[in-house]
């Protein structure tokens, strides 16, 4: 049973790894994106167009969602969500169906 307890300690450090890792990796990205619009010299005209969707920035939001209702025990209803989006995992899901996907997820178990 040791080697279970430990096993799973092991998961758990893993899954916190990436949990900060994607928080790091979207503040890096926000500040790259700053650094540039700094370079390009486009501060002088505010911006009043939609901010661009980071495809990328929205899988790491849907993914926390999904990891954060999976450890609330609704695996089973997150498996099914992405088989209604057409996928056995997120990296199967049309990036355009993300802001569907991560609204979808939240309402499991409400």
């Amino acid at each position: 049973m040791s080697a279970m307890n430990n096993l799973d300690l092991q998961l758990k450090e893993r899954e916190e790894f990436y949990h900060r890792m994607a928080d790091e990796a979207v503040e890096g990205l926000k500040t790259i994106r700053a650094v540039r619009q700094q370079l390009s010299g486009n501060n002088d005209t505010p911006n009043t167009d939609q901010p661009k969707r980071n495809p990328v920035q929205d899988k790491v939001t849907v993914r926390k969602m999904l990891a954060k209702k999976c450890q609330e025990g609704y695996t089973d209803q997150v498996k099914d969500l992405l088989h209604k989006f057409g996928a056995e995992k997120l990296s199967d899901v049309d990036p355009k169906d993300y802001k569907d996907l991560y609204y979808s997820t939240e309402g499991i178990g409400q």
